[in-house]
């Protein structure tokens, strides 16, 4: 679940479908790479899928962390096929708006607030997705995910 794949996959998307994931899905990887931001990934414990947006890629898409799936009238399905890194006890409101803070100081431009926020956008919605953007609201006193990333930057450009 990727809202910007990226220039290297980008090159390749011919179009971009909303469609229902056919797996549960939930925040619950923290991926190190990227400053421990909070990622969608296959998660067993959500008891239900959710919304996606499907890619509909040209012939020869990259491989790094691909794999492909025969499903439905898609012809293949490509995801990222990550660990979930968090322990269920960590999979709450607030502790995943902790995390999502914690992660602009390492990646500002690349972050968990603008990944959610992404994600609500395209409609990708998890159990746990509005309750986690809440919890990142009431912690910066603000009013959008926006608006939170901005002054979550600020707090750690000030120190």
């Amino acid at each position: 679940m990727v809202s910007d794949p990226g220039q290297k996959i980008s090159s390749h998307i011919i179009a971009r479908i909303p469609c229902a994931s056919p797996w549960p899905i939930e925040y619950s990887q923290r991926a190190r790479l990227r400053g421990d931001w909070l990622t969608l990934v296959l998660h067993k414990a959500c008891n239900r899928a959710g919304p996606a947006v499907g890619f509909r890629y040209s012939e020869k898409p990259p491989r790094a962390l691909l794999k492909q799936l025969a499903r439905g009238g898609f012809g293949c399905v490509l995801y990222c096929d990550l660990e979930a890194t968090l322990y269920n006890e960590d999979i709450n409101p607030e502790s995943l708006a902790q995390f999502a803070i914690a992660c602009v100081e390492k990646s500002p431009a690349r972050n968990a607030i603008r990944y959610l926020a992404q994600n609500i956008d395209q409609g990708i919605i998890t159990p746990m997705t509005y309750a986690y953007r809440d919890a990142i609201l009431r912690r910066t006193g603000k009013e959008s995910p926006a608006e939170a990333e901005r002054i979550v930057m600020c707090w750690f450009r000030d120190r």
